[in-house]
């Protein structure tokens, strides 16, 4: 029995660390370099990190201070070199500078989908994040204030991601419970917190549509062209839960549009 607990232990660490990070200090991610473009129309360069709770921005300057840049303060600003997170799926860290472009799979001018990389995860590829104003998933609420939002595909509807950490169980039977050790199987032994991504559309005026469902609320949205969107998921193998593929599902839909 003290064999196992030490093993759970050892196993609940690195989870329990990212929990802490997550839950009891906010969830703050660190980058080495960063570029930020401030809502005066003045930009700041140097390491970032993003206090994803706070929706905040702490940046080291070349005198050896450090600024705190609320999200108000803030139009859009670019990042890489994150710390590799092996707890991620090994696509996480994809290319979506093709997307942000406008890329869509089929789309002649681009020719056929760029394959997907099977090297090491590679945390220099630049990421772009928008601030948008939202209600923080509060649909009861029409309070709407700047929080930060991962640009994936281009626009003029933006498909948007924020990481959030969520909380799952510990099941006796399961891959971290060691089947019936410590009571019956099913039975909840504790929790382990992981990053999980949510999805937006970006939209016009400045806010944000939720896609909590993707597969059903992207065509609600693009709700004339649903037939078209569900024809070209299927022949292109589009999955609506990967990030990638739903970029290119997103411009897509938005070059639909654009031909009406």
């Amino acid at each position: 029995m003290k064999t196992f607990i030490g093993q759970l232990v050892m196993l609940l660490l690195p989870l329990a660390a990212l929990a802490q990070r997550g839950a009891g200090q906010g969830f703050t991610q660190q980058f080495n370099q960063g570029s930020v473009l401030l809502s005066s129309g003045d930009t700041l360069s140097g390491p970032l990190a993003l206090h994803r709770g706070e929706e905040t921005l702490t940046m080291s300057l070349p005198d050896n201070t450090v600024r705190t840049l609320p999200a108000v303060n803030v139009q859009s600003f670019a990042v890489r070199g994150e710390q590799y997170d092996r707890n991620r799926e090994r696509f996480y860290y994809d290319d979506f500078y093709a997307m942000r472009q406008g890329y869509y799979s089929g789309r002649p001018a681009f020719g056929a989908p760029a394959p997907r990389r099977r090297e090491r995860a590679d945390t220099n590829l630049t990421r772009v994040f928008r601030v948008y104003r939202w209600n923080r998933d509060n649909d009861y609420s029409d309070f709407r204030a700047p929080g930060f939002f991962e640009q994936l595909s281009s626009g003029p509807i933006i498909l948007l991601r924020r990481e959030g950490l969520v909380e799952r169980p510990v099941a006796a039977g399961s891959p971290y419970g060691y089947g019936g050790y410590g009571g019956m199987p099913g039975r909840t032994m504790g929790y382990y917190t992981e990053v999980k991504d949510n999805f937006f559309l970006g939209l016009p005026d400045g806010t944000v549509l939720a896609l909590r469902t993707p597969k059903k609320d992207l065509p609600n949205y693009f709700s004339t062209h649903a037939r078209q969107l569900a024809q070209y998921a299927k022949a292109n193998k589009l999955s609506y839960t990967d990030a990638r593929d739903l970029a290119y599902l997103v411009n897509y839909a938005n070059s639909l549009e654009a031909v009406k």
